[in-house]
């Protein structure tokens, strides 16, 4: 809120009350103020994480072997898919209040076979054939357009981006007068498209939470998930695989490390046996034999030697014709 009044002011008289003159920084007495509101509200509920067994468990409302026009066959297929682009809910299903991110239409997927050539999408053996699933993401909230993500078949007959294929036969079989622009939530029931919204994959999921347990399944209760459950699903799963940071922050399009405040909770509560490498060392005297900082984390600096005859530790003899 406070951004938006200041980028009025700045807008209409070149100058904010709420900031430094001349500056970007806020006034240090609303800095305060604000940080007080801050201490005194309750704590953000973050929407939990959903894992690969919710997913299981999802895939029976939606378990159908042909591909015919259902609605909760087609939503399942789409949430399934979009936990392996790491999605937002208004870019694979239509969103209540319509923003800058696009929902996706049959002209943002290819698909190619085992020797990268693209199948159509009216091919009947489109979901057999598939080996390689591409999503263009046109245009988002993070102001990045065109951004393009591959993922290859699983070995995993329930969870794989081939259930994005399934999809996109779907709406082609269903729907009589489709094209490359039609969304992919679309499904042709008695003649008319109905469009899947951000309502009906909520109930769906808040469902399937209840009805396999909550808590006691899962370790969360529906009441503590929703659509964002499904991005932050992927980044977990991700994590929890000592994949780094900046990989994830590509796959699911984060322009920064914010996505960690998602899954942090769950990260704290599940530590992936962090207790057995915090016994590794005796003393923390000397860690030599150690390694202790991530290769693939841009985040942390491992220890450099700079053969330059200055700054290392291994002395260059200088440099001589006669040598």
């Amino acid at each position: 809120a406070v951004s938006h009044l200041a980028a009025s002011f700045w807008e209409r008289f070149e100058r904010s009350p709420l900031h430094i003159k001349d500056g970007q920084q806020l006034l240090p007495s609303l800095k305060a103020l604000l940080k007080a509101f801050d201490n005194t509200d309750d704590p953000v509920r973050r929407q939990r994480a959903i894992t690969p067994q919710f997913l299981r468990k999802l895939h029976t409302f939606g378990s159908l072997l042909t591909i015919c026009a259902n609605l909760h066959d087609h939503a399942v297929d789409l949430i399934i898919g979009a936990y392996f682009f790491a999605m937002r809910s208004c870019e694979y299903v239509c969103p209540t209040l319509p923003g800058k991110t696009k929902t996706l239409q049959l002209r943002h997927l290819i698909f190619r076979d085992w020797q990268k050539k693209n199948i159509d999408h009216s091919n009947p053996r489109l979901v057999a054939k598939m080996q390689y699933c591409t999503v263009c993401f046109e245009d988002q909230t993070n102001g990045q357009n065109q951004d393009r993500c591959t993922h290859w078949r699983t070995l995993d007959p329930l969870l794989c981006p081939s259930r994005l294929a399934r999809a996109v036969r779907r709406v082609v079989t269903t729907i009589p007068n489709w094209s490359s622009h039609t969304l992919l939530c679309s499904v042709g029931l008695l003649g008319r498209t109905h469009p899947i919204s951000q309502t009906f994959t909520l109930k769906l999921l808040r469902h399937t939470c209840s009805f396999f347990g909550g808590k006691e399944t899962f370790g969360f209760d529906a009441h503590e998930i929703g659509n964002k459950s499904l991005r932050s699903g992927a980044a977990m799963a991700l994590f929890l695989k000592n994949h780094s940071v900046a990989k994830i922050m590509i796959l699911g399009r984060w322009s920064s490390d914010a996505f960690l405040v998602y899954i942090r909770p769950q990260v704290l509560e599940w530590t992936n046996n962090m207790s057995v490498d915090m016994t590794t060392f005796d003393s923390f005297l000397d860690v030599r034999m150690y390694d202790i900082a991530s290769q693939s984390d841009p985040q942390t600096s491992r220890r450099r030697f700079t053969l330059d005859g200055r700054s290392s530790n291994v002395q260059i003899p200088a440099f001589d014709l006669h040598n």
